[in-house]
């Protein structure tokens, strides 16, 4: 996934836009890891750790 992101030059306002259908569809990531990724994303939004 990392090369995924480094592929498409993903950087920090790029990753905040991110959403699961991205990154099922142009990252060809599986539902479960982007389900998991995004909800660390919106975790970040909210300033959670």
């Amino acid at each position: 996934i990392a090369e995924s992101f480094r592929a498409q030059e993903i950087d920090g306002q790029a990753l905040l836009l991110l959403t699961e259908d991205h990154l099922m569809s142009a990252m060809n990531v599986k539902l479960g890891p982007a389900l998991k990724i995004c909800a660390r994303i919106n975790s970040l939004k909210e300033g959670g750790r």
